[in-house]
């Protein structure tokens, strides 16, 4: 009874938790259905194969088959269907199914079937014309051409293999394909892809610059995004054609010399236009120059019939304010004008730039700053510089700046060692250039390679007077702080004394006799330089001998003034000190003395 009891309290029991737990909380024994693999998408290849990939399902899987069959038109799809299948099996998330000659225009339907040891599930049936993830073969590039009168243009021209391209003439001309060129500039690294429309076999790119090489490729791809780019054509080169020069070169002028008439020697100086500022090869450059009253000048020096390679010509300009300008010529036409204007040789110029400053960068390179002129209103600057020489006359390096730059950084030119002349003149418009101030520096400093070459100016007893001329600028590499002479008698220690490195004269005194070798080394902030060549000066006891039988007659001469001078001095004494003594014996005190004594 008991046993009977409690059997009907825990039936109670378990149908009272039935009706309290919710749904969600109740055991069930039935299984989910398995998540199966999902088609990510394909690529076709005409005559070729296809690819697929696909996500895995949720169970564990042991190898997946990869179903391809072609449908053609309304027939139904069946895995039974009487079309022979494409299959692959793999491991992977993806496979590449063989489909032999099988043309990609027509419709095909696409199954996924995960294997495992609890069975087989496939993916949902994805039926699709294999146009739509073609990827077309690489096409044929035939020429990258020229365009008359476009020089921005080129002309490219490519062709097809009938057999594998899935896409007819009809379809190319109503604009099914998207289109890519790349382009690489020779001599350059950088490669650009653009989107480019093509409706034909030829069809023109309007991306480039005049007169310029560049390696063209084409590539295609079926309608849009779906359909992966086909791979590049084959590489070809072309060169657009040229245009006129697009910008003036870059002009300046240099005052050599002055005649009394005011009449002045000028070098014009110019750059080589960039390539891309040339837009083709430069035939000649025209150089014309006026006065002031519009006069043109017919003496042209060298500044006439100056051909590709010219950078430079002079000419002598009178002495009241003249005008010139610089045009470069290629083959399709003449760049605009470069000018410059010189003042007459009597005005005035106007204020340099202040607050200069040169600064060496590196070995090679030097930082130059300055601040425009107060209450002046300048067109640009000039920076000019050059490594000063002794002997030989250096090439003037310049730049020419907009009046917003109040910097340069100077990379041409520059070697370490060697002292650069570095100064900036302000462009004031029609009134020409300004002042200029000239800063002399070093990148970096080293010891002089030479030292100087000491003469005798003169040797007096026991002195001897030395002279030397400085030592060749380009020898120095570095300023000079001091020199060192040194000398030494034979068999004796050597002395030196240090000397200001402004002074070139300098006397050895208090020299005993016997032979001497000296020379002299200079000194920068680095060190002390190479010796300069070494000379021999003898002084004999004669020397001093010589001084003594020269001054001793002077010395004796002096003594004897001195004596007589005394000797004067002393009867004036005398006359002072004894005006009148008597005589005693004629007194009449000495006749009385003689009559007492007898």
């Amino acid at each position: 009874m008991e046993r009977r009891l409690a059997v009907v309290w825990t039936s109670l029991l378990a149908a009272g938790l039935i009706l309290v737990l919710p749904p969600a909380l109740c055991i069930t024994t039935s299984k989910a259905s398995p998540r199966p693999p999902r088609l990510i998408g394909c690529v076709f290849v005409n005559r070729g194969n296809i690819t697929c990939r696909w996500e895995a399902g949720d169970t564990p899987t042991t190898s997946y088959t990869l179903l391809i069959q072609k449908k053609r038109g309304p027939e139904p799809f069946t895995t039974n269907s009487s079309l022979t299948p494409f299959t692959c099996t793999t491991p992977d998330t993806s496979c590449t199914a063989d489909i032999g000659m099988s043309s990609v225009r027509f419709n095909f339907c696409i199954t996924v079937t995960a294997h495992s040891h609890r069975g087989d599930i496939s993916s949902e049936l994805r039926c699709q014309p294999g146009r739509i993830e073609v990827m077309l073969p690489p096409v044929i590039l035939d020429g990258v051409e020229p365009v008359s009168g476009m020089p921005l243009c080129l002309n490219v021209t490519w062709r097809r293999t009938y057999a594998v391209f899935p896409v007819s003439d009809s379809e190319i001309r109503a604009g099914v394909l998207n289109s890519q060129i790349e382009i690489t500039a020779k001599g350059q690294l950088e490669v650009q892809v653009k989107n480019v429309t093509v409706k034909a076999y030829s069809f023109l790119v309007c991306l480039f610059r005049p007169d310029a090489s560049y390696a063209v490729r084409l590539r295609h791809r079926y309608r849009g995004p779906q359909s992966p780019w086909s791979p590049w054509s084959n590489a070809r080169q072309g060169r657009t054609a040229e245009d006129a020069p697009s910008a003036a070169p870059a002009f300046w002028r240099q005052v050599k010399q002055t005649d009394k008439n005011g009449w002045r020697f000028i070098s014009l100086l110019w750059k080589p236009l960039p390539h891309f500022l040339a837009n083709g090869r430069v035939h000649f450059y025209n150089v014309t120059c006026w006065t002031e009253r519009a006069q043109i000048l017919n003496d042209h020096g060298s500044c006439r019939d100056l051909h590709h390679a010219s950078t430079s010509c002079t000419l002598l300009l009178p002495a009241e304010p003249c005008s010139c300008t610089l045009t470069a010529s290629n083959s399709v036409g003449t760049s605009p004008e470069a000018q410059i204007w010189l003042l007459g040789a009597s005005e005035t110029e106007a204020p340099e730039p202040s607050s200069i400053s040169v600064s060496p960068v590196d070995d090679h390179n030097l930082d130059v700053s300055w601040r425009a002129p107060a209450d002046r209103s300048v067109s640009g600057f000039v920076v000019e510089w050059f490594a000063v020489r002794e002997k030989n006359s250096s090439i003037l390096h310049w730049e020419k700046l907009n009046s917003s730059l109040t910097t340069l950084v100077i990379t041409e030119g520059v070697k370490p060692m060697e002292l650069y002349a570095v100064s900036v003149k302000a462009l004031y418009g029609e009134r020409g250039a300004g002042k200029n101030r000239t800063i002399h520096i070093y990148t970096r400093q080293g010891v002089p390679s030479a030292g100087p070459n000491v003469g005798v100016q003169q040797i007096s007893g026991g002195t001897v007077e030395l002279t030397w001329s400085p030592v060749p600028v380009e020898l120095l590499h570095g300023f000079i702080r001091s020199y060192t002479l040194c000398y030494a008698a034979t068999n004796q220690p050597a002395r030196n004394v240090t000397v200001p490195g402004h002074v070139h004269r300098y006397s050895l005194e208090n020299l005993s006799p016997g032979n001497y070798d000296i020379f002299m080394q200079a000194n920068t902030v680095v060190g002390t330089g190479a010796a300069g060549p070494i000379i021999n000066v003898y002084i004999g006891p004669d020397e001093v001998s010589i001084v003594m039988y020269a001054v001793l007659p002077f010395v004796l001469t002096v003594l004897a003034m001195v004596l007589m001078a005394c000797l004067a001095q002393s009867k004036i004494v005398k006359q002072k000190l004894c005006q009148f003594v008597p005589d005693p014996s004629n007194s009449s005190l000495a006749q009385w003395t003689t009559l007492e004594v007898t």
